[in-house]
Order: structure tokens, then C-alpha cells, then sequence
């Protein structure tokens, strides 16, 4: 079903032009001139269990966590425009959530603040330091039934954290301006490495592309104060490896603490982008994380303090779904067969899979793909990619996009699979294959899955246009 505008999937937020810049603000730059055409609120609220807990992104660690290095933050930020349309960001550092988590807490916020489901992003910082969510990752970890029942727990505390956050930062709403800009960090390095032999396996490959751009939004008060920084960088926090078991935000961590530190007062928020191919180089040990962190929010403070681009013209939000396909999936003679494998995981694929036959009598051969846009006037588009996708999706996005500044994030709204390319498809490897034995998905996808998703994002981004120009629903 295609959705309509101010329909129950999408909804367009509009809003007028700022005021052309005088004189007096080109010149000061640094400290703009005021406009109260936005109001924008924040909260934080720290996430990190109070006692052990299964910590996520490794299937190598074989106990819960030991203690707590840096402490973990679930952030949001509110943007309401002057008709009083409201967005509104959550950052979370934490490995992953899936889609039925995050539609509880959509619908929680949609029934008491009014919001609607396009109304809230919410994106990961895939911190691998973090504890496990719900059911992501479920065949990588050998937890007891009782270690299960703490993360549900856990969860579900989340949740109510979450809801009241959001909560929090829409009684914070104040006048204020909106800058974009963007600046760079040199530690991301694409990790997937041919052999000889023509298989791909994990390393540090410094021809492969990668994307050092750091886009960021300021938000300063009415007296020039920054409130709230967003800012986003395309790299794995896997500074520190499987062997760590204290709770710890990474190189994203260590960012937000370091800005948050540098500016009292302000929230500073990490959107990861397609960081699915990419990871920090050099990694492995708590003074990496430091120096990675440092170097990011460094690079921010610095542009900072430079001239800015306003925000202007009309924000505009949709969110919508597309069906992505698998590739053929095995019989249930060949499911059986893997019973026999040596290799654990992939046993305990199968028996998933069997119990899914054996209980629905079938298994999906799509998977629903959310998409979400948040366009600003003519300028910015913020496409919310869900998963860990790979660097070219941003690559090929903001080729296709060359009139407007793209800021492309991943791991938003639900991390269940690695998103490749049509290039990494065809080589093989973790991102295309290996992990979905891990997130517990039936079999690597289509081919066609790059082209699906790129064709919704330009699919929605043309209806926000006739949007921006036409009439539209109440």
C-alpha cells in the first residue's frame, strides 16, 4: 500500500523561510543574529545496568560484564517549528534494537505526547561495549534461560526511560537557531580485505572506501548558548575488542563526554552512519578509544567556530517501509543437514529455523524495511537508513543527491542484518553472508537490495518535493 501525505505512515511538517541575513550577521558569523523561527529541547538519561549483564556485539565473550568504564546515555532532542510541528531524535549507545522494541516505544510516545511515527528517529551508536537488547544478536551469545531473563528485564526498564526522555526534552522547548555544517575524522578505515584467493576477511584495507565526513547540527539558545549538538561519523565503535567486559560508549562515548565537558549545558548526540564495512584504526585498548574520541569531538569544536549554514526552509518528515527479498532459502532436508556441522552457530541457526518450520509451517522470504527522511527546505536531507549498512550506500546517495546536502545515517529504527551493497553481495564475506547466521536471518538477501532501497529514498524524497509544492492533507 503506497501512503499518503498526513497519512498513518508518513506525514510532511512544514514551515516557512528564515529571514534573508542581514549585513550585521554575515559579518558576525561566529555569533549569528537571532531569529526564533525553531524551538528545540533536550534530555539525557543514563542507560548502564546496575549490575552484570550480557554485553553485545561479540560472540567470543562467554560471561556477563565486570563493571562499568563509562557510563552508557539514551539522549533526545526536540525540533518544533514556529507552526509547532515537533521531530524528535534518540540517540542510544548501544550495539543494536530491534524493530519490536522500538515500535513499543514509538507507540508509547505517539499516545502521550502526539507524535507520529515519523515524527521520531532513533539511531545507535553500536557501541560494542554495551549490553545486549531484546532479542539482536540472539544465536551469537550462550546465555543461561536466567541471563535471558535479566536482558528482558532490562529491556523493558529501557523502554520507560526512553518514553520519559522524550517526555523531558518537549518540557525543555526554547527559542532557538539551527546551523549545518560538516568537518572530518581521519581513524575510519574499510576493513574488508581480498585475499589471493579471491575471499574476503577482516582486516584493514586502506584502498576501500570509507567516509571520514562528519556531518553536524548546532543548536544554539537565544543568548548564543549551545544547547544540543548532533553530530555523525561512518565507523564501527569496535576500539575496544571481544575481550573487554566493562560497559564503555566507545570512540561515540568519549565524543559526546568530551563536547558535552568543553560547552556545560549542552547535549551532544552520535548518529552512526554507514559504518557497516568500516572500522577505527588503529583499535584495541582504552587509550585508542580516548585518542579516536577526542580526535572526532575535536573536529567538531573547531568547526564550531566557524561560519555556519542556518537552517532554512520547510522541515519535512516521512517514514515508510520496503520489502527487501532473500536469496533462495535452503530446504528442509538441507536445514537438517546443517544439524550435523561442526561449527556451533550455524547448528543453532538451524534448529531456529527447523522450530520455525516446525511451528508456522514456513519461513519469510522478505524482511521489512524501514526508511525514514527528515528534509530541510531545499538544503539538508537526513535519510535514516535501519541495519548496519555499508559505506556505499552513502557513497552512491550523495552522488545522486548533488543539489542537496545528504547526511545518511544507518543503524536507525531497527539493527537486525548487515545492509550490503550489490558489490559486496557479489564478493562474499561477513557483511554479505557470515552474519546473518548471527542475527538470525533466514539467508543473505537479493541482489536487488541496493536498488530497492536507493529507489525509496528518492521514491519519498520526490514526494516531500511536491509536498514542499502542492497542497496537502490536514
Amino acid at each position: 500500500m503506497t501512503p499518503t501525505v498526513r497519512g498513518d505512515n508518513i506525514q510532511f511538517i512544514l514551515r516557512s523561510r528564515f529571514p534573508l541575513l542581514t549585513l550585521a550577521s554575515l559579518l558576525l558569523a561566529i555569533v549569528p543574529m537571532f531569529a526564533a523561527e525553531w524551538r528545540a529541547g533536550s534530555s539525557k538519561v543514563r542507560i548502564t545496568p546496575d549490575g552484570p549483564l550480557w554485553m553485545a556485539g561479540y560472540a567470543a565473550r562467554k560471561q556477563p560484564s565486570q563493571g562499568v568504564a563509562q557510563d552508557l546515555f539514551a539522549k533526545a532532542l526536540v525540533l518544533e517549528d514556529e507552526t509547532g510541528h515537533m521531530a524528535v531524535l534518540v540517540t542510544m549507545d548501544v550495539l543494536g534494537f530491534p524493530a519490536e522494541f522500538i515500535e513499543r516505544i514509538a507507540e508509547r510516545i505517539s499516545k502521550s505526547t502526539g507524535l507520529n511515527r515519523d515524527q521520531v528517529l532513533f539511531n545507535a551508536s553500536h557501541t560494542h561495549a554495551g549490553p545486549v537488547i531484546g532479542n539482536t544478536l540472539r544465536i551469537a551469545y550462550e546465555m543461561t534461560d536466567a541471563q535471558w531473563k535479566d536482558v528482558v528485564e532490562f529491556t523493558r526498564s529501557l523502554e520507560d526511560k526512553v518514553v520519559t526522555l522524550v517526555q523531558n526534552a518537549m518540557q525543555e522547548l526554547q527559542p532557538v537557531q539551527v546551523h549545518y555544517g560538516e568537518t572530518e575524522a581521519s581513524f575510519a578505515i574499510n576493513r574488508r580485505v581480498q585475499t589471493r584467493e579471491g575471499s574476503v576477511i577482516g582486516g584493514a584495507n586502506r584502498s576501500g572506501p570509507v567516509d571520514h565526513r562528519v556531518p553536524f547540527l548546532a543548536v544554539d539558545s537565544e543568548a548564543g548558548r549551545l544547547i544540543a549538538v548532533i553530530f555523525g561519523y561512518s565507523c564501527h565503535c569496535t576500539t575496544l575488542r571481544g575481550d573487554n567486559y566493562w560497559f564503555h560508549g566507545d570512540y561515540a562515548g568519549v565524543a559526546q563526554a568530551w563536547l558535552e565537558e568543553r560547552y556545560s549545558g549542552a547535549v551532544a548526540l552520535f548518529v552512526t552512519g554507514t559504518a557497516g564495512d568500516a572500522n577505527p584504526y588503529p583499535r584495541g585498548n582504552v587509550r585508542l578509544v580516548e585518542e579516536h574520541g577526542a580526535e572526532l569531538a575535536k573536529a567538531v569544536d573547531r568547526a564550531l567556530t566557524g561560519p555556519l549554514k542556518p537552517v532554512t526552509g520547510r522541515l519535512m518528515t516521512a517514514f515508510d517501509t520496503v520489502p527487501l527479498e532473500f536469496q533462495p532459502l535452503p530446504t528442509k532436508s538441507e536445514w537438517k543437514t546443517r544439524l550435523e556441522e561442526s561449527d556451533p552457530y550455524r547448528r543453532k541457526h538451524a534448529e531456529f529455523f527447523l522450530d520455525l518450520l516446525e511451528e508456522k509451517g514456513s519461513i519469510p522470504v522478505e524482511y521489512p524495511y524501514p526508511i525514514q527522511l527528515w528534509g530541510f527546505g531545499e538544503d539538508l536531507l537526513l535519510v535514516g537508513l535501519a541495519g548496519e549498512v555499508v559505506v556505499d550506500y552513502g557513497i552512491r546517495l550523495r552522488r545522486e543527491f548533488p543539489e542537496r546536502k545528504l547526511w545518511v545515517a544507518g543503524y536507525s529504527n531497527d539493527v537486525f542484518a548487515y545492509i550490503p551493497s550489490a558489490r559486496i553481495l557479489e564478493e562474499g564475506g561477513y557483511e554479505a553472508e557470515g552474519s546473518m547466521i548471527y542475527y538470525g536471518q533466514p539467508g543473505p538477501f537479493d541482489p536487488s537490495v541496493e536498488e530497492i532501497i536507493v529507489d525509496k529514498v528518492h521514491e519519498m524524497s520526490e514526494r516531500l518535493a511536491l509536498a514542499a509544492g502542492g497542497d496537502y492533507e490536514q
